[in-house]
């Protein structure tokens, strides 16, 4: 069809004069004069009339009469769906809130259903037994009605509580005062919560003071550290790395089942909190120099010096094997009482000689007893059990002995 074939839609001067706001008269001298384009027809009283195209009206005039044809289409009524979004789209928490809603319900239908008396009665009966066999869902009369009402008008979805699900994931702390909070607060100087959010303040005053109305309470702050920050993240940072290694990262589980006794002794120094007094006068500390078997947990070899030396540690390892027997794996630290010459070798501690020649050296004791020597990564104390049964000597023993010492006293 050709552009020229296709119907238009034309006007009457009447309608015209209305798009245009002026009379009838006005419009046919405009069609008359050539002003407005209209083609001249006759009436039935033979009399001249005019018809207009729309296209052939200014183009504000086009756009008002579209304007009020759309006005006046009749609208479209929207439909209330009962359906809501599909069951799928709903997070597993809403679907269990839905379905118990919908459970309980029916139930109290069909208990209202079944009683003899007044429903009213029966509706406090139903809520009152629910409260008894079901005391982490309470709910009243009222919220039954109202409950059964939005099913009914608005669907599923109506059921799920949405108090507080509005303002998930928001916050009024922004990134930035997020991020200077925490420069604060993850420090090893272990800043109270409120010192940092003070020293949150103090910055934005000198950096952005347009901002420090919009900073929040201090109690905000620390419902996002509670919330936000991970347990392993804040001992890191307000704790350092040792704190980090020891508390939070990943360690193997020591099997001591799959131990035999003699497989493995521990030994290390310990120092008494007390004082003593030699027989020359003079006052000094003593140390205990001691072998632990990780298996059955005893102390096989100890002694008691007032200076750990690699003399105190072969003291106390012949105490142990004259008892218990030659063992086949020592677990110590970098002391140099362990790592001699005499006793396990330099270990790491060893350089190579400068003309490049190793030079002969007497095989340390652990060698010529066929001990093998493991030691300790350095600030890994919790890798020696050792450590802590001398706290319970510490505890028990050492401070038993000063309470009794001041009670005879």
């Amino acid at each position: 069809m050709k552009d020229s074939d296709k119907v238009e839609t034309r006007l009457t001067t009447k309608e015209v004069a209305k798009l245009y706001n002026k009379n009838e008269s006005t419009i046919r001298r405009w069609a008359e004069s050539g002003k407005l384009e209209a083609e001249c027809i006759y009436n039935q009283f033979n009399s001249p009339a005019y018809l207009f195209a729309i296209s052939a009206l200014d183009k504000p005039m086009q756009e008002k009469y579209f304007a009020q044809v759309k006005a006046s289409l009749p609208k479209t009524a929207k439909s209330i769906s009962k359906k809501g979004k599909a069951f799928d789209h709903y997070s597993d928490s809403e679907r269990q809130e839905i379905m118990w809603w919908e459970k309980t319900l029916k139930e109290w239908k069909n208990y209202r259903d079944r009683y003899p008396g007044d429903k009213a009665e029966a509706d406090d009966k139903f809520v009152a037994l629910c409260a008894k066999t079901d005391p982490e869902h309470t709910f009243s009369v009222k919220t039954l009605y109202r409950k059964k009402k939005q099913l009914e008008t608005q669907g599923a979805e109506a059921l799920i509580d949405k108090r507080g699900k509005g303002r998930k994931g928001k916050s009024k702390i922004t990134e930035e005062m997020r991020q200077t909070f925490l420069s604060y607060y993850l420090d090893e100087a272990q800043h109270p919560i409120r010192k940092c959010w003070q020293y949150t303040i103090r910055y934005f005053q000198e950096f952005a003071p347009e901002l420090v109305d919009n900073i929040p309470s201090d109690s905000t702050f620390r419902r996002r550290v509670e919330r936000d920050i991970p347990k392993p993240m804040e001992v890191l940072g307000r704790q350092g790395q040792k704190a980090f290694r020891d508390r939070c990262a990943p360690y193997i589980h020591r099997l001591y089942e799959e131990m035999a006794s003699n497989e493995w002794w521990v030994a290390d120094n310990h120092t008494f909190d007390v004082i003593t007094q030699g027989e020359n006068g003079q006052l000094h500390r003593l140390y205990l120099t001691a072998f632990f078997d990780a298996r059955s947990g005893i102390y096989t070899g100890s002694h008691v010096t007032t200076a750990p030396s690699s003399q105190s540690t072969l003291v106390a390892l012949r105490k142990g094997i004259l008892k218990y027997g030659i063992p086949e794996n020592i677990y110590v630290d970098n002391g140099r009482e362990f790592l001699t010459h005499d006793i396990g070798g330099l270990g790491h501690r060893k350089k190579k000689p400068k003309n490049g020649e190793e030079r002969f050296e007497v095989p340390p004791v652990f060698e010529r007893l066929g001990i093998n020597m493991t030691n300790a990564i350095v600030k890994n104390a919790k890798a020696k059990i050792i450590e802590r049964r001398f706290r319970d000597i510490k505890d028990h023993l050492v401070l038993l002995d000063i309470t009794s010492l001041l009670y005879v006293w």
